[in-house]
């Protein structure tokens, strides 16, 4: 196919109905960079031939090297969708915004900055393999995100080739792979109906999911949603494909809806009654699907090692698909069957159709999906004022004229200077506005490192030249009015100049002057104020776009140091900019002035390191061996004795594992002691961390509370309330830790009124007379410092309960000069005293350290059992 030339996809920009932004998911080998080949070569921009072998969206060495995908890339598709009417010529010109994505879970990161940007997936399940836990895992994130998806069942020739089953075997085998794909679906729909739903009873629980409708959910080939194929071959159809060619062709079946309703499922063609009948198993019958269409295909496949040229040309003749000698001859039998396969059905008109028929376009986006966009589900939207609650109908829209700008950025990505061969201008004033290139941060040698944002335009036009605001993930619209009364700016917010705008083409850049609403764009320019995800609007109002959801994260962390320490400038610098191009490594700088590296896995760490080493730092370095982090805990005694248990246990409740201890200056004495909490307070607390989050926000805000968070939280606390044991009271919770949303609870067992932990019933004038009150702040943070750094390994605690029995404060001792002067403020030696008193109070327990847990779920036929 000729190449598509660039005019024609900057003007299908301009039309959102005919705009399409999808992305393909997948479990790791399942065959997503192959497909994406597959639909680039069908605009001429690779071979055709190359297809799955040149893996074109693959633009890193140690991708290329490895086969796997490392990170998310975009490339612009033009797609003519020929009218399914008979005897039509006519059809509609799309294009199709496509992201490849990673399947390594090492790498799941990149799929998410990918799936914000789209409308909807192409989910690739490998037929062999079945169901992975990275499919599990890409079905969640469509769902969660709303996206329209597709169903690409792949790999049908390994059921041929490798397998060597028969058609009705392979029918068989498809159906039990998609019926795992829809009950990893049903399990997604069901669980979030109940989320949803107060329940209380088994019978609300089957009313609730009664209730809801899930007719849009299911995968079902006759719905369109599910599509048959080979990548690496280049064929794939669905339903209506064979439906089409039937048409007219079996006696006696003129309906050709019915015809494509019985191609899926138990139904077989009688020539005697000349009708379709049900009962195909009960009756010994082929189903339609495997005499229709797999047997066709087993017959094509048959002649990969039974070669038989004349065949191969009768059948490429009667399918319209034109056959060169040098093909027919050639030494691997598999190509004359790709070149009849692709040409026969060709998998971007099957797939890409399916696509434009079932994704929404930009234009579609639900009122839901876009208030999820501009606020978390904890948040109250209705708080945010008109003007901001206004924006919704601009990205429901998705109006290119609009007045209102809203572009989100999920990513920044490095790029290679000859992606920009064409415009030197641009590659030489990006480089000059690099500040990383100053001398005073380190300097630079040879090429400096270009980064652009990975964007879609939601609203308006984003134009070259024009100013917008920089919104960081912590700008509040809500506080405007307070800004501008106080005539201060704001740290989160900074207005810069569009330096330029990219389509993005793979490995290469196409420089334009404006991008439409509903388009992917990649901008230049922002390298210098944005580190990782950002939003970019024209109006003050606009709030930042909700953080992208987290698979998983970092765990795998190594200690970096260069092997000259005269070169330590280029690692900080480094550093910065492999913590800019990776969305998810975390880089961190110990007390001990350490640099610490935190990654996903091994494979992710061995990445970043060599990206330090070759590209970024370009330096030599020392990395030590890789660790994972541990929460530190206590648990009930264990009597190790198996003669006499009981004597253990007794002389263990004799110990005193209270701790009083005394500020340095003796004007304070507290007494605590430590007691495990049960796993199902952690695990509760753990699942409702970013509950506690929002509360504390928004509370510290002086917010209103949306509904969602108060029933929330109103949940947490009747389920905390069952769970606690005698001894630790509900109503006497002081504060949560670490970081006030953890798994370790104080509580407050004195006489002292403390505020509450759920910020109610506050009563400051009936502890003003209290010298503690003022007090309070250095205790809870001498807390929260105990709880983030335990005494084993300054690893943070977890499932710890500290019970504070006693606190006395006498402030007529110790007031001398001499005495403040030599022991500093009391607040700061009530804090070091409670963080003390903690840290030794856990000792007095039986110690344990908790580390993580790799799972793994191993997925076999049955007829390896055993073995």
């Amino acid at each position: 196919m000729v190449r598509v030339d660039l005019t024609k996809l900057t003007h299908l920009q301009t039309e959102a109905s005919q705009v399409r932004n999808i992305c393909i998911l997948a479990h790791v080998d399942h065959g997503k960079t192959t497909l994406a080949d597959s639909l680039i070569a069908s605009n001429g921009i690779i071979s055709t031939r190359l297809a799955g072998k040149l893996r074109y969206m693959d633009s890193r060495p140690d991708e290329q090297e490895r086969q796997i995908t490392m990170k998310s890339s975009s490339i612009a598709l033009y797609f003519r969708h020929e009218s399914k009417a008979a005897n039509s010529n006519s059809g509609e010109e799309y294009l199709v915004n496509l992201i490849d994505s990673p399947g390594h879970v090492d790498f799941s990161s990149e799929v998410s900055t990918a799936i914000r940007l789209c409308d909807g997936a192409i989910i690739v399940v490998d037929v062999v393999e079945g169901v992975c836990p990275q499919t599990r895992v890409c079905l969640q994130q469509a769902y969660n995100e709303q996206l329209s998806t597709v169903l690409l069942l792949n790999k049908i020739d390994r059921l041929v080739l490798e397998k060597r089953l028969d058609p009705a075997e392979a029918y068989h085998h498809l159906a039990q792979v998609l019926e795992q794909v829809n009950a990893v679906v049903g399990n997604l729909f069901a669980t979030d109906v109940f989320a949803r739903e107060q329940i209380s009873t088994s019978a609300d629980q089957t009313s609730a999911l009664e209730e809801a409708d899930d007719s849009f959910l299911y995968y079902s080939p006759q719905q369109g949603n599910v599509l048959f194929g080979s990548a690496l071959d280049g064929w794939a159809f669905d339903l209506a494909t064979f439906a089409r060619l039937y048409h007219g062709k079996l006696e006696g079946v003129t309906d050709n809806r019915k015809l494509l309703n019985a191609l899926w499922g138990d139904f077989f063609y009688s020539p005697r009654k000349k009708a379709i009948e049900p009962g195909a198993t009960e009756k010994g019958r082929k189903p339609l699907f495997v005499q229709l269409v797999l047997d066709n295909l087993w017959n094509i496949y048959g002649l990969v090692e039974n070669r038989d040229e004349a065949k191969l040309r009768a059948i490429s003749e009667r399918c319209g698909v034109v056959q060169n000698v040098r093909d027919l001859k050639h030494g691997d039998g598999r190509v004359p069957v790709r070149n009849l396969l692709s040409g026969w059905l060709p998998i971007e008109r099957s797939l890409l159709g399916a696509v434009c028929e079932t994704v929404p376009n930009p234009t579609g986006i639900s009122e839901m999906k876009a208030e999820k966009l501009l606020c978390s589900r904890l948040a109250d939207f209705g708080s945010y004022p008109r003007e901001t609650q206004s924006l919704k109908r601009d990205i429901m829209r998705c109006c290119a004229d609009s007045e209102r700008l809203i572009v989100f950025v999920s990513k920044m990505f490095p790029i290679e200077h000859g992606a920009l061969a064409g415009s030197k201008d641009t590659l030489e004033r990006l480089t000059k506005a690099l500040s990383l290139t100053d001398p005073e941060n380190g300097g630079c040698d040879g090429e400096v490192e270009i980064f652009l944002a990975f964007a879609r335009v939601y609203s308006g036009t984003l134009r070259r030249g024009s100013r917008v605001f920089v919104i960081g993930p912590k700008y509040d619209p809500r506080t405007i009015q307070s800004e501008v009364s106080d005539g201060g700016t704001n740290p989160h917010l900074a207005e810069i100049e569009i330096d330029s705008l990219f389509i993005l083409m793979g490995r290469q850049l196409e420089p334009v002057d404006a991008v439409p609403a509903g388009n992917i764009v990649g901008i230049g320019g922002l390298q210098n104020v944005v580190l990782k995800t950002a939003t970019l609007s024209n109006t003050r109002y606009c709030p930042p776009f909700v953080d992208l959801p987290l698979i998983a994260t970092p765990i795998l962390r190594v200690a970096v140091e260069p092997k000259d320490i005269q070169k330590m400038p280029q690692l900080i610098r480094g550093l910065k900019l492999l913590n800019q191009a990776d969305a998810c490594v975390e880089v961190r700088v110990q007390e001990s002035g350490e640099h610490v590296l935190l990654t996903l896995g091994e494979v992710h760490l061995e990445r970043c390191i060599k990206d330090l080493q070759e590209t970024y730092a370009k330096i030599e370095l020392n990395v030590s061996k890789p660790i994972v982090p541990f929460k530190e805990t206590i648990v009930p005694f264990v009597p190790t004795s198996e003669d006499n248990p009981e004597e253990e246990i007794a002389k263990d409740r004799e110990k005193d594992k209270t701790v009083t201890l005394q500020t340095p200056n003796r004007q304070c004495t507290i007494k605590l002691v430590a007691m495990p909490l049960s796993q199902e307070v952690v695990d509760l607390l753990n699942t409702n961390e970013p509950v506690l989050k929002a509360y504390i926000k928004a509370h510290e805000a002086k917010q209103p509370l949306p509904q969602a968070l108060q029933d929330s939280i109103r949940e947490l606390r009747a389920s905390l309330s069952k769970l606690l044991p005698e001894m630790v009271p509900f109503d006497r919770i002081w504060s949560f830790g670490p970081k006030k949303c953890g798994t370790n609870l104080l509580v407050n067992g004195t006489d002292f009124k403390h505020t509450a932990v759920w910020y109610e019933n506050e009563t400051p004038e009936q502890t003003a007379d209290d010298p503690r009150s003022q007090y309070e702040s250095s205790f809870l943070n001498g807390f929260q410092m105990a709880s983030l750094a335990g005494p084993l390994c300054d690893e943070p605690m977890q499932g710890v309960c500290f019970l504070v029995e006693r606190w006395e404060l006498d402030v007529t001792i110790g007031v001398d000069l001499a005495s403040v002067a030599s022991h500093g403020p009391l607040s700061g030696q009530i804090m070091s005293a409670v963080k003390e008193g903690c840290k030794k109070a856990f000792q007095n327990q039986p110690q344990r350290l908790v580390h993580p847990m790799y799972s793994c779920n191993i997925t076999v036929n049955s007829d390896v059992l055993g073995k």
